[in-house]
């Protein structure tokens, strides 16, 4: 028997969450740049911002205290925006309160929600609190503070003074900026106690607040979180669209990852985060070219759960990133060139993306429906499902293949009644079935 896991609020359920990191966003990396875009964003039909860590980050420049990462980007930068030096303090690269108040403000003017990154695993080893509270770290028997893998001191959820001061920080942000929830860096690392006596004190003050766990673990779904990364997700389309898994492997994929999670779970579905743009050795967009790049997003948009955007993807950005490259270090790393905006190929991909968070929305089969995987004749190049409510259906096919394919569905004798989205390049219907070019794909009403 599965248990049950949390249901989210519909305006999460029913939304794409679209991550900013403010260093690639822009060339201006503040608060207020992204601010100036939200009408924009809005027109898109996203509703919900992930805005990636703003507070202030620990400006040592002791090498030692790097992470591995950080000194890999050679961009000598200081600041990793993942070590905080002061959870309750905007970093001045970003901006100030005021302009954080103002971003929350339009974003909830235009409809739209902000979520913020609560990094608690960890802190960054010259904070102010450690200086006041050493115990707030973990320390081993010999009283030294004890580290994780990216050289930055653990903190100890044994102490009832630390867990007292980070729910005030999180109840800080809900009650006096209103922002409407947290992912949670690593939430597997912290104990799912923390978060379950969180969740109850944000929703006192706001009823509908969310909790995202970055994490692995999926019973943290069943009290304390409303969503969870799908991390295997992404690194299993990440491998198929850069040929190297076939259809058939991905779908075998998705069908064990879902027979894991909770009943009802509402994973999140990505490709790039600032993780994997700064990790990855190259842009998704690049591997599978603007066509396949469109597909995944599609699939995201499709499969049972809530699709996340990086920031540039909706533009097809390809711009080389890293999390470590603001406008005081950007070594050989760029920003999100939003110049691309009226190229053809970019004007393509907006649409695509409108359409989408549009058909999300608006969907009951997209939100409460069940995901039913189509047998087709040619499965190593083939990914082809549906989601199903009632008598309702919406049909995925794609080719994610570089090679045009001719395919029949097996089991699905029902005709297509309306087509929703397909790739640039149509999908025909041939003697033996729907002829796909190369990263051909239909999402349709059956």
């Amino acid at each position: 028997m599965k248990y049950q896991a949390i249901c989210p609020p519909e305006w999460l359920s029913r939304s794409a969450v679209y991550q900013v990191n403010l260093r690639t966003f822009s060339k201006e990396g503040t608060i207020v740049a992204l601010t100036k875009e939200l009408p924009k964003l809005q027109e898109l039909g996203f509703r919900v911002i992930y805005l990636c860590p703003i507070f202030e980050a620990d400006d040592s420049e002791d090498v030692n205290f790097w992470s591995k990462r950080q000194k890999k980007s050679n961009t000598n930068n200081p600041k990793n925006p993942y070590r905080m030096s002061n959870y309750f303090k905007i970093d001045s690269e970003y901006g100030t309160d005021g302009d954080l108040r103002e971003l929350i403000e339009t974003a909830h003017s235009l409809e739209m929600r902000v979520l913020l990154d609560a990094v608690y695993l960890h802190i960054g080893p010259n904070a102010s609190i450690l200086k006041r509270h050493p115990e707030f770290a973990k320390q081993d028997k010999y009283g030294n503070t004890i580290y994780t893998g990216y050289n930055f001191p653990l903190l100890d959820y044994s102490s009832e003074g630390l867990r007292e001061y980070l729910w005030c920080n999180m109840i800080y942000y809900i009650g006096e900026f209103d922002a409407d929830g947290f992912r949670c860096d690593v939430g597997d690392g912290v104990p799912i106690d923390f978060w379950v006596e969180a969740r109850r004190r944000m929703r006192a003050i706001k009823p509908d607040s969310v909790l995202i766990n970055e994490g692995f673990k999926w019973d943290y779904l069943l009290a304390g979180f409303d969503s969870i990364y799908c991390v295997e997700w992404h690194e299993d389309l990440y491998s198929a669209f850069g040929g190297n898994m076939t259809a058939l492997k991905l779908r075998e994929c998705r069908e064990r990852l879902e027979s894991q999670f909770p009943a009802g779970a509402k994973t999140l579905s990505d490709i790039d985060n600032h993780d994997t743009v700064t990790d990855w050795p190259e842009r998704t967009e690049t591997i599978a070219g603007h066509k396949g790049m469109e597909q995944i997003e599609v699939i995201n948009y499709l499969v049972d759960g809530i699709p996340m955007i990086y920031c540039g993807n909706e533009l097809a950005d390809t711009a080389k990133l890293s999390m470590f490259a603001n406008r005081f270090h950007r070594g050989e790393f760029q920003a999100t060139d939003r110049s691309i905006a009226k190229e053809d190929y970019s004007l393509r991909r907006q649409e695509v993306i409108k359409k989408l968070n549009k058909l999300k929305y608006e969907s009951d089969v997209l939100c409460y429906g069940k995901t039913v995987w189509q047998d087709n004749s040619e499965p190593e190049k083939v990914f082809s499902f549906t989601r199903e409510l009632t008598d309702k259906k919406i049909l995925f096919i794609g080719n994610i293949s570089n090679t045009g394919v001719e395919v029949k569905l097996t089991d699905l004798s029902a005709q297509i009644t309306n087509k929703l989205l397909e790739s640039e390049e149509a999908v025909k219907l041939g003697k033996n079935g729907y002829i796909i070019p190369p990263y051909g794909y239909i999402v349709a009403e059956m």
